[in-house]
């Protein structure tokens, strides 16, 4: 289990780096998907499917 994963940034393309462990929420509006942290409730707009950010977090699913 990872706790810092690179994502990409919706507005920039950039991969920036975030600690799944602060996200308190994830949603999806379009084509990105908004990262939401506990306590300030700051967010970040990144490219990746929530599916995708919690593979990364977690490790690659098998397939059946």
């Amino acid at each position: 289990m990872r706790f810092w994963i690179q994502c990409t940034a919706f507005e920039t393309g950039r991969p920036i780096h975030i600690n799944i462990a602060l996200v308190g929420s994830m949603s999806r509006d379009g084509e990105r998907t908004v990262l939401t942290y506990v306590g300030d409730g700051q967010t970040i707009d990144v490219t990746e499917t929530p599916e995708q950010i919690l593979e990364r977090h977690f490790a690659p699913m098998e397939k059946a």
